[in-house]
């Protein structure tokens, strides 16, 4: 789903996007309207992603979760809001979908480790 950021929607709109590949599975969903020149987003992305285990280099689903409030612009943004955070938008469309890739492939690049190597914490 693409928004054209120059005629956004003034009443708010639901949304669901659902991918699955290679990566797993995972969902991006909330509600999104229009707040001055900004694309407001309120949402979640959940999903079950495949990554690496940091300390064994073996493959594992993890637990992705993560809520989400952001403002998307169309071109750069010098200011900075409390609540929401900031994504600039160069081409003035706004993609749901690659959004989600993105937040994936961020999500597999963090630091990932197996429940078997517990919580990291040295024992003395």
């Amino acid at each position: 789903m693409k928004i054209d950021l120059e005629k956004l929607p003034r009443e708010r709109k639901d949304f669901s996007i659902k991918l699955s590949g290679d990566f797993g599975e995972a969902e991006f969903f909330g509600f999104y309207f229009k707040d001055g020149s900004f694309l407001a987003i309120d949402g979640a992305i959940r999903g079950d992603i495949y990554v690496i285990c940091d300390i064994s280099g073996e493959r594992f689903v993890d637990i992705l979760d993560e809520k989400l409030k952001i403002k998307v612009t169309n071109g750069s943004y010098k200011g900075f809001d409390e609540e929401y955070d900031i994504v600039e938008c160069d081409s003035g469309i706004f993609d749901f979908e690659a959004f989600l890739e993105d937040e994936i492939r961020m999500f597999q690049n963090d630091y990932h480790k197996k429940q078997e190597f517990g919580n990291g914490e040295l024992e003395i």
